[in-house]
């Protein structure tokens, strides 16, 4: 008699979400247990229940910006280049996790049930923003009044678009991130930072 297929933990989770996002919170059970080559019942056994199994799939998770803004202001880079680069990871991890939230929100769940941590993610993605932003204004890079407003401008700005392109695609959220970023960056803050200088022209002999 042949054993039933060893799965991982890991490939339950991203059966699970794949389903889940493709069908939405009320996706059976069973078509998870087939995409995985299982039954029902085994797959019941390895995660309770299929609420479990949703907010394991979905959970949030830490914004994966905060390790490069958790080092502070890089010497060999602007801060605006900086900033721009942060945003733009946090964009691809908004774009990757915004629907996750949804199924999350519509779910027996709840979004505020299932979505509960100590440090909510935008939260935390905020602190550190906030965090770098003063480290960068005490260092004399950039003339800042208050980095947390910064902050919170930055973070609300960039999750909007995120939001709004999930909606509505890209109509709702024209123009491109990373120059609209820019000018919100330029916008809300002034780096102190001289200008590179530009490259003396040859003059062509006469």
């Amino acid at each position: 008699m042949s054993r039933p297929p060893r799965v991982t933990d890991l490939q339950i989770d991203e059966a699970a979400r794949a389903v889940f996002l493709a069908q939405g919170p009320s996706a059976p059970l069973q078509d998870i247990a087939k995409r995985l080559g299982i039954s029902q019942p085994a797959l019941l056994h390895r995660v309770g229940t299929k609420e479990a199994l949703m907010a394991r799939a979905l959970r949030p998770v830490p914004p994966t910006a905060l390790a490069l803004l958790e080092p502070g202001p890089r010497a060999n880079a602007s801060i605006e280049a900086q900033l721009l680069e942060a945003l733009l990871h946090h964009r691809d991890f908004m774009r990757q996790r915004v629907p996750w939230l949804f199924v999350l929100h519509y779910s027996a769940l709840g979004g505020a049930r299932a979505m509960h941590l100590d440090t909510p993610p935008p939260v935390a993605l905020r602190e550190g923003l906030t965090k770098w932003l003063t480290r960068a204004k005490r260092a004399g890079r950039v003339d800042l009044a208050e980095p947390r407003v910064a902050a919170e401008a930055l973070c609300g700005a960039l999750e909007a678009r995120c939001f709004n392109a999930h909606v509505g695609g890209a109509t709702y959220a024209p123009g491109e991130d990373e120059a609209v970023l820019r000018q919100l960056i330029r916008v809300l803050m002034t780096p102190a930072e001289a200008p590179a200088r530009k490259k003396p022209l040859k003059r062509t002999p006469r």
